[in-house]
């Protein structure tokens, strides 16, 4: 028999530490006041004295602790975080729990050998992306929350690195790490340990095309809110996975409720394996844990998609609102006027010209797009079944030849997720790269950065959802070839221009088109429409349907769906930075990226030459270049929508007294 599972408990504070050590727990995790993923309460978490105090009083009861130092940080933050990494380098905790790649370039630039264990927000879904970890020292993998016990079993197969799974507790609707949309609006982001919760805010179905209003069933109002997971029914199951360790959530919880949870998944493994042939569920146990419940419980995607069977619709047992919808601030004549983000950045000293790259969703946008004088363009990655789908290799070397004639370069992107099957497309992909010869390749997850470096004579890009926002992580992308990244949207224009001048690698951003808040597995017209999702034989209704959310402020949030059922669900206000393109410039942007999957090749074209003819003026003479309104106005006639500044006007920040 394989090796027993460690039952991971979390703790928030000392009453906690005993009632879950006291309940049979194999280990927990546990973070300081700072530099961790949750941050609501400050009677939360623990001092250093008091990290120490813990590791001293798990030790000789055989229980081990990691320290979650799991955090996005900025520059400030990670100078802050290293007398803690040298405290935490005397202490020696089991492992610690980290999502910032610059965590592992700090830990080396100090000499702090202690394990590592890449946390979930980390979005691991595929095996190359686990071989990279793997190289940078990495010994355990908490999975992301989309992965299947049998994608797990496999992976461990390939790989043999730890992995370690959700089991219990407080789930997510969009892929780890990549949910955007509490950062752009409130300026608290999900991957710093401060999400509003806006999945679960209470939202209508609108079908943009009959402009008209879905009707749903009465009391089926809160679309994107998740139960909670439950796996205690499935303990053979996931035994029978290789799954290391099972992972409860809730570091926020109280002692007597994760006391109960963690003593009731105690005796379910104690009974497994005293007689795995005669286990079965204790079905008092389960109803001890069914009346303690926070949310209704699902086994998520442990077994398969599990579809509109995860969603909590009627959110009568949601515990707590953090937030609800709000209008998103729109570009106003007055903010062209006063030129906001003027007074946000020290003027970068350098001359330089940057790029205009547009990124198109078939070969009639990319044509649109070098008429209009993209220096670049991106093709490929996911594609938008509104846009034409997915690319062929047709398309694709077509675009090659069509750009390299007109000396624009061409770079194909990779998807943001890319589990199982999806990484066998990108293989093939860049098993074609020989012949294709693109000017480069975007890598948009670990798992397709490990795969693109290994290219001969292409230049390495790095997509926002790499997640890059200090100079630490940046310094160990630069040495695993990476020749450009993409800031991060979520992130206030002031931080991003600070990260973009002390950098070692040149910074795209994006400047315009729809913003993805959310990227999720959980087809909205699968579910609501059939109550199917992509792993059923549903009637492919996203093809005959465009669909958007629309919250309580009667705001559209639109729904695009991919190649691969995925759905990437948008802010209300599209980006525009065409008025703010000197102050950009100025703060050292290397790239501005046009985002215009969704966008009609009749717009692409004129859009792009406004662009072009705005870079161009700033470029010939910055300090004469003054933003002409009446640009303004025929950008708003040539796509009809409403233009916000996504996260850099109110984005995510350094919270000075966090540090």
């Amino acid at each position: 028999m394989q090796q027993k599972m460690e039952l991971l408990a979390p703790v928030g504070r000392w009453d906690v530490l005993e009632a879950v050590v006291e309940a049979g727990a194999d280990a927990v995790y546990l973070g300081a006041k700072k530099h961790n993923m949750r941050m609501f309460r400050s009677d939360f978490n623990f001092t250093e004295e008091e990290i120490a105090a813990a590791i001293k009083y798990a030790r000789p009861r055989g229980v081990k602790v990691y320290i979650t130092v799991n955090n996005l940080l900025f520059d400030q933050e990670m100078e802050d975080l290293k007398p803690y990494l040298k405290f935490l380098g005397k202490v020696k905790p089991d492992a610690l729990i980290m999502q910032d790649l610059g965590v592992i370039t700090v830990m080396r630039e100090l000499g702090v050998t202690l394990p590592l264990h890449a946390s979930v927000m980390m979005n691991v879904h595929n095996e190359p992306a686990i071989k990279l970890l793997s190289e940078q020292g990495v010994s355990r993998v908490i999975l992301s929350r989309d992965i299947s016990l049998m994608e797990a079993k496999q992976l461990l197969k390939n790989t043999g690195m730890e992995l370690e799974y959700f089991t219990h507790g407080d789930m997510c609707l969009c892929q780890s790490g990549q949910c955007y949309h509490s950062g752009m609006v409130f300026g608290e982001s999900s991957n710093r340990g401060r999400c509003m919760k806006t999945c679960r805010w209470a939202f209508g179905l609108w079908d943009r095309e009959q402009e008209a209003a879905v009707a749903l069933p009465r009391g089926k109002k809160y679309l994107l809110a998740v139960k909670d997971m439950c796996m205690l029914n499935f303990i053979p199951e996931l035994h029978d996975s290789g799954i290391c360790s099972l992972k409860i959530e809730g570091r926020m919880r109280t002692a007597d409720y994760l006391g109960t949870v963690v003593g009731i998944y105690r005796r379910a493994l104690d009974r497994y394996y005293e007689d795995p042939l005669g286990y079965a569920v204790d079905a008092r146990d389960f109803k001890e844990l069914h009346d303690k419940r926070v949310r209704d419980f699902s086994s998520m995607y442990a077994f398969k998609n599990p579809g509109s069977l995860s969603i909590g619709y009627s959110g009568e047992r949601e515990p707590r609102f953090f937030s609800y919808a709000v209008r998103e601030k729109e570009i106003t004549q007055k903010d062209i006027e006063d030129q906001v983000f003027s007074h946000q950045v020290e003027k970068e000293k350098r001359a330089h010209n940057p790029k205009l790259a547009v990124r198109v969703g078939n070969i009639k946008g990319m044509v649109e797009a070098v008429k209009g004088g993209a220096d670049c363009v991106y093709i490929g990655g996911e594609s938008f079944i509104t846009s034409g789908g997915s690319w062929s290799s047709a398309d694709l070397y077509y675009a090659m030849s069509y750009g390299r004639a007109r000396g624009v370069e061409v770079v194909v992107t990779t998807p943001r997720i890319t589990q199982g099957r999806e990484m066998e497309k990108v293989r093939e992909l860049f098993f074609q790269m020989e012949t294709l010869k693109p000017s480069g390749v975007m890598a948009a997850n670990l798992g397709t950065l490990y795969l693109a470096r290994r290219l001969k004579n292409v230049d390495l890009y790095g997509d926002y959802s790499l997640n890059v926002i200090n100079r630490w992580s940046v310094e160990l992308l630069k040495k695993l070839g990476v020749k450009q990244l993409t800031l991060q949207p979520e992130i206030n224009f002031r931080h991003g221009s600070q990260l973009m001048q002390n950098s070692q690698v040149p910074f795209e951003v994006l400047a315009h088109g729809p913003l993805t808040a959310m990227i999720t597995d959980h087809c909205l017209h699968a579910a609501l429409g059939e109550g199917f999702t992509r792993t059923d034989v549903c009637s492919l209704s996203c093809r005959e349907k465009k669909l958007s959310l629309l919250d309580e402020k009667a705001q559209e949030h639109h729904v695009e769906v991919d190649e691969d059922c995925r759905n990437h669900i948008f802010l209300a206000n599209e980006l525009a930075l065409l008025p703010f393109l000197r102050d950009f410039i100025q703060s050292g942007v290397a790239s501005f990226r046009l985002e215009l999957r969704t966008y009609s090749p009749e717009e692409i074209q004129p859009l792009t030459s406004l662009y072009r003819k705005h870079m161009d003026m700033i470029n010939n003479d910055p300090k004469k270049y003054h933003f002409d309104l009446k640009d303004w106005v025929k950008l708003k006639k040539l796509h009809k929508a409403a233009y916000g500044f996504g996260g850099y006007l109110k984005g995510v920040k350094v919270r000075t007294r966090d540090l």
